[in-house]
């Protein structure tokens, strides 16, 4: 699924604010799902490893989250339940 500006879509890593994107992929299949692609300003958000990452789309006020997860590397993010159990994760997070 492709996210574009039409959804206006913000990226959140770890405890940061949201900020705009450009645009981002969402891979979906039966055992995970990832994030890819990920564009701020023309160019490729970088990742650290491990960094935990919220993907949210819509209007100020009428948000919804579309994904969350945990980096893997410094372009792909992979979901939280291929990457946490319900023990590791902060009190607002569940799978």
């Amino acid at each position: 699924m492709n996210i574009d500006k039409d959804k206006q879509p913000r990226l959140q890593i770890n405890d940061q604010d949201a900020l705009p994107i450009d645009s981002a992929e969402v891979t979906r299949d039966v055992e995970h799902s990832t994030l890819t692609n990920v564009l701020r300003d023309g160019k490729d958000v970088v990742f650290a490893a491990g960094d935990r990452v919220t993907l949210w789309v819509g209007p100020p006020g009428k948000t919804s989250v579309v994904f969350m997860g945990k980096a893997v590397d410094e372009h792909d993010v992979l979901d939280l339940i291929s990457t946490e159990s319900d023990d590791e994760l902060e009190d607002y997070e569940s799978i």
